[in-house]
């Protein structure tokens, strides 16, 4: 939405939205270099000065209370937490105790105990309208840790890499439409982030395709029935990480087929790209590994550290 009124949200099917257009902004101020960038709809909110994730859970307590439990409901909850700038309210960073670990770390811990909270308002509001058991809630990262402050222990690399640590996200699913055999089981098959609107598509009945101006072919794939164990496989062959990544970096790349991935490219960008980072970094440092260029090709299935380039 910030290039064109075209790509909000409330352009491309959602009823309502609040939140930022650019990236990075202040979580206290709303603020991103010069200005104020904070929104509901198509128009300015003048809300910010507040912690953002304190906003964004009042907009929860909103919509649950304006939502009639018979009508379908999809809310899309994109927290910036644990996103930088590294900042937290004093009353969550006083949870863990300043001699207990690093600065950064203790401001990390703060800011994904936020995340953690918020969520459990979601999860608390579907119970208490019984909508729960009809309910699945997805909670995923877009990419790995943050370049020199989070950890993607025990894997190499970091956001911005196409090594696991950048690419091999954290994710889970949960609700009452889980069947209970599944339930605190792990799936070993593929799931792309793109995968997840086909996913919702299939569970609401409706065509994924896209239908608008200039549409392109949808690249996600329908995975319910993966999460439901209906399958044990993911149903993906292939998995285009990226190409020609960025105009600085054109000659990067990565792809996963079956159970090797080839990297193409230079990964070194920051202080950790190539680093196998601790549990606890950055308080303490890890080992780096060789640089990818021209090129790596790792079995990840049986490697995932990407330790023997084949």
């Amino acid at each position: 939405g910030l290039k064109s009124e075209d790509y909000l949200p409330v352009s491309r099917g959602f009823d309502t939205m609040t939140g930022f257009l650019t990236g990075g902004e202040d979580h206290f101020k709303q603020t991103v270099e010069c200005g104020t960038d904070f929104w509901t709809d198509r128009a300015p909110d003048h809300r910010n000065g507040t912690y953002d994730a304190y906003t964004y859970r009042d907009v929860v307590d909103q919509l649950f209370e304006a939502h009639s439990a018979e009508d379908p409901f999809f809310l899309y909850l994109s927290l910036h937490n644990v996103h930088t700038p590294l900042e937290a309210p004093e009353e969550w960073l006083d949870v863990y105790p300043v001699n207990s670990t690093c600065k950064s770390r203790r401001t990390y811990q703060a800011m994904v105990s936020i995340a953690d909270n918020v969520t459990a308002l979601v999860v608390k509001h579907l119970k208490e309208k019984k909508m729960w058991d009809n309910t699945l809630i997805v909670v995923s990262a877009d990419n790995g840790g943050a370049p020199c402050s989070g950890s993607n222990y025990p894997l190499k690399g970091c956001k911005g890499t196409f090594f696991e640590g950048g690419v091999r996200s954290s994710a889970f699913a949960n609700g009452g439409l889980i069947p209970q055999s599944m339930l605190g089981k792990s799936v070993e098959g593929y799931i792309h982030i793109a995968d997840w609107y086909p996913t919702f598509c299939g569970l609401a009945g409706v065509d994924p395709s896209d239908s608008g101006p200039g549409k392109f072919p949808v690249d996600g794939v329908d995975v319910w029935p993966l999460l439901s164990g209906a399958a044990n496989a993911s149903t993906h062959d292939e998995i285009l990480l990226g190409f020609n990544f960025t105009e600085s970096d054109p000659e990067q790349g990565a792809i996963i087929v079956g159970d090797y991935k080839l990297v193409v490219g230079s990964q070194k960008a920051s202080c950790d790209s190539l680093m196998y980072s601790p549990l606890d970094y950055p308080c303490t440092q890890g080992p780096a590994a060789p640089d990818c260029d021209p090129n790596c090709l790792y079995n990840i299935r049986e490697d995932p550290q990407e330790k023997n380039d084949l």
